[in-house]
């Protein structure tokens, strides 16, 4: 897949395109990209996305520090290459594209710029300004510009259509194996090893603190998970058990949530290292114990949980 930064100056062979901000690359969106990949194959022609960065929420909303996103530019494009695309897009989004209307855009980036011979769209897909853009827009446009429009029908698992804000909701309430069911994948969060407190090594169970990448990373809901771990771009995994949280038990709780991972039967120092976690399973909220002891009692336990369903 060639990544393309900017919309000038590109020569596409009369390209089969779709659009959007593609979080998460879901099972919806893949299914949309399989249709255009296949109606190119057929035509002999590119098969394009195209996509944008920031997301389109951060430079509209006043205050986008509350935001929380599945994936940041650099994973969407990682995603988007396991689709067999030939072309990947990426439009800087900003306040002068926001106000281009959903004909402009058209007109403008997709015909003008970037050759359009046929368009492949979501079942809800709005875009343009203040979203004004839709199917009936599409149609119009391609009668005027000349080509060809497919629209297909939503992505169901169970009776919900698949999205980036059902996953999302999910994962929020700690529902890993939905998430995972819509995603096609297992959840992952990439992060920097930080400095703690190492009270985690003091009870036995050493633990890398971990602050994401991504400043609007969506992290899942408290409490302890199975994971699996990735060392940089080490391909070897890792079993773990995960905690987000406050961390209750502790005397010394600060009042911050914190994302704490303990590699089980590993003693390398991992500081400064970059993680990326994929989330397997949710195994319990967390908890208050009534001692240090307790917890420690719960953490095997925990720990047994997570061999007898990732291995050793």
């Amino acid at each position: 897949m060639e990544v393309h930064y900017g919309y000038t100056g590109i020569d596409f062979n009369d390209p089969v395109i779709t659009m959007g901000v593609f979080d998460g690359v879901h099972l919806g969106h893949r299914m949309l990209l399989e249709r255009v990949v296949e109606e190119a194959h057929m035509s002999g022609s590119d098969a394009v996305a195209v996509t944008f960065d920031p997301h389109p929420r951060i430079v509209l909303t006043g205050d986008p520090s509350h935001l929380r996103f599945l994936t940041d530019i650099e994973e969407r494009i990682e995603l988007l290459g396991q689709t067999g695309i030939d072309h990947l897009v990426i439009i800087r989004f900003t306040p002068e594209v926001s106000r281009m209307t959903a004909q402009e855009f058209v007109d403008e980036i997709l015909c003008r710029h970037l050759g359009l011979r046929h368009l492949v769209t979501g079942y809800n897909h709005h875009f343009g300004r203040r979203q004004e853009g839709d199917s009936n827009t599409i149609i119009r446009c391609s009668a005027r510009m000349d080509f060809r429009v497919t629209r297909e029908k939503a992505f169901r698992v169970g009776e919900e259509a698949v999205s980036s804000s059902a996953i999302r909701k999910a994962l929020e309430g700690g529902n890993i194996s939905k998430a995972k069911a819509m995603l096609g994948y297992d959840y992952f969060l990439r992060g920097k090893v930080v400095s703690g407190k190492k009270i985690g090594r003091n009870m036995g169970f050493p633990t890398a603190n971990i602050a994401p990448l991504f400043r609007y990373k969506l992290v899942p809901r408290s409490g302890v998970y199975a994971v699996e771990v990735f060392i940089g771009g080490d391909p070897e995994r890792h079993i773990a058990m995960l905690n987000i949280g406050l961390r209750p038990t502790i005397s010394d709780n600060d009042g911050k949530s914190s994302i704490e991972v303990h590699l089980i039967n590993f003693e390398a120092d991992l500081y400064e290292k970059v993680l990326t976690v994929r989330f397997c399973e949710r195994l319990r909220d967390e908890m208050k114990f009534e001692s240090v002891d307790a917890l420690v009692a719960q953490l095997v336990k925990d720990r047994e949980m997570v061999i007898n369903l990732l291995g050793s």
